[in-house]
């Protein structure tokens, strides 16, 4: 209780700042009465796309990052960005060949997280902070109303891979002012949510004799759920897409050989506790081919 009231009384402070910020820009001589937002650079943001597949780490690292980060995201929230993307990253990554996403959380403090996405091509680009079951999303470039389609699909793409369901959503415009989105365009659908005691997945939904075995034995349902949960763990400590491909690519080959494997035992209960057992040593001790060499 007291770290989510400590994360609640710092996101008010950002918010707080943010009003500030605010009313000093919309004071400056010279600010739009309109509130139209400073054009982009579409040139000086291509150079993005080589960060495709890589560590969202070496995309922060390089001094172009903060730059473009500071241009595209409002003052009021920029640096909370860079903040989030500055921890244990995630992977860049980059769809239709224009659209780059990158995120990660603060270090030392996960549950915070930042998120940065940029079109290449026509260089606008939105910044996005989440503390505490709140979320702040802002740009110099778009208004709140008018977030573009692949943007919204980056952000709720990127909440829903690490299952976040923000209860308020702000948006910071390039002034500083902040309008109130509805939460419920960036809430998760309901999803299948396990049970303490496994398996990972909807016993409902079993259809093989391999689910079905899972599903009736006590035992076999836990060993599935650690090994969900150790999977999730693995795949969020390697932050290449390679990486997580490969991890994807070692998990399918096994579910298919325990299935084959097991279907035709004697004993499908103990074939099954015994896949269960080599495939959590595996992902235990399992080190991307990449870092090998």
């Amino acid at each position: 209780m007291q770290a989510t009231d400590t994360r609640a009384s710092r996101f008010s402070g950002l918010l707080m700042r943010t009003a500030m910020i605010a009313a000093f820009l919309l004071s400056w001589p010279g600010a739009s009465s309109a509130g139209a937002a400073p054009a982009t650079d579409a040139s000086r943001a291509a150079w993005v796309l080589a960060y495709q597949g890589k560590s969202t780490n070496s995309f922060i690292w390089d001094r172009r990052t903060k730059r473009l980060v500071d241009s595209r995201v409002p003052a009021a929230l920029s640096s909370e960005v860079l903040s989030g993307l500055g921890g244990p990253p995630d992977p860049v990554l980059v769809t239709e060949g224009r659209y780059l996403a990158a995120s990660g959380c603060v270090a030392h403090s996960c549950t915070d997280k930042g998120f940065f996405w940029i079109d290449a091509r026509t260089g606008a680009g939105l910044g996005a902070y989440y503390s505490g079951d709140e979320l702040l999303i802002g740009s110099n470039s778009m208004r709140a109303g008018r977030i573009p389609a692949p943007a919204q699909h980056a952000l709720r793409a990127w909440l829903q891979e690490l299952e976040l369901s923000p209860a308020s959503v702000t948006f910071v415009a390039h002034t500083g002012e902040t309008t109130p989105l509805a939460a419920a365009q960036f809430t998760l659908p309901a999803q299948f949510r396990s049970s303490p005691t496994g398996p990972s997945f909807d016993c409902r939904k079993a259809s093989t004799l391999v689910e079905k075995a899972v599903c009736s034995n006590a035992s076999l349902s836990m060993q599935d759920l650690e090994l969900g949960r150790l999977l999730k763990s693995v795949r969020h400590g390697h932050a290449t897409v390679g990486a997580r491909e490969e991890l994807r690519a070692l998990q399918r080959h096994w579910l298919k050989e325990r299935d084959t494997r097991c279907a035709a035992s004697a004993d499908l209960d103990a074939c099954l506790a015994s896949q269960y057992r080599a495939q959590h040593d595996r992902l235990r001790n399992w080190v991307p081919a990449g870092r090998l060499r």
